[in-house]
């Protein structure tokens, strides 16, 4: 695969705008799902990071870092937490509920086990290119103890689980097109996992803005959701 500045700021222009019209909608509809809605936006937000990071491959080693650490705090932190709390949110059952919000914990700490070190040890993250994508080739605590495949395969789990498993309206569907771009990340990017399934992830997102136009009206949704 190839990718570049204009393709990660074409899709930060096209998700920004999207998941702001389904935060709109979901606001008017069913107040649960902001969260969810918000989905694209913030993909698109990731997304234009990495275009900040394609623009400073020319040597600004200061920005290099900046941008990928703005990229990295979404894709190593924010996702494994606001996933199952965005199914903590909607999810009507509360046996589900329970699991999706101790799965935000879960997410919380692995992924601060993730992220934190790379803001403390600069040397721990180093940006490279491969087949024409970026490869985030970041130092881990458990470097040695565990391998990358088990370390994907948990980050993965926390992602699709909550999806796939909620009952809400529009959410499993989007857990499956999110897994099915952990699945292709898997099998044909290894090499620059991170970049290239937070694009494909960023992509399928765009279906959030579909699923809050066809979001049943909730009688109390202008009430606070806790």
């Amino acid at each position: 695969m190839c990718f570049s500045a204009t393709a990660s700021f074409g899709a930060g222009a096209v998700l920004v705008p999207l998941g702001i019209l389904a935060m709109a909608q979901a606001r008017k509809t069913d107040r649960r799902y902001l969260l969810l809605a918000a989905f694209p936006a913030l993909f698109g937000y990731q997304q234009i990071f990495e275009g900040f990071l394609w623009q400073s491959l020319d040597g600004s080693g200061g920005l290099s870092r900046t941008a990928a650490l703005a990229f990295l705090l979404f894709a190593y932190l924010l996702w494994p937490v606001l996933t199952p709390l965005a199914a903590f949110r909607v999810e009507d059952r509360p046996a589900l509920r329970k699991i999706f919000l101790g799965l935000a914990v879960l997410g919380g700490l692995y992924g601060l086990s993730l992220y934190a070190p790379l803001l403390v040890r600069a040397d721990w993250l180093a940006i490279g290119l491969a087949r024409g994508s970026i490869v985030y080739h970041s130092r881990l605590v458990y470097d040695g103890l565990v391998s990358t495949t088990v370390l994907r395969l948990v980050y993965a789990a926390l992602i699709c689980m909550p999806l796939l498993a909620c009952t809400a309206h529009g959410v499993r569907f989007f857990g499956v097109l999110v897994t099915l771009s952990v699945v292709l990340g898997f099998l044909f990017a290894t090499y620059a996992f991170t970049s290239i399934w937070c694009y494909l992830a960023a992509a399928v997102s765009g279906y959030l803005a579909v699923a809050m136009l066809r979001l049943p009206r909730r009688a109390d949704s202008r009430k606070p959701v806790i």
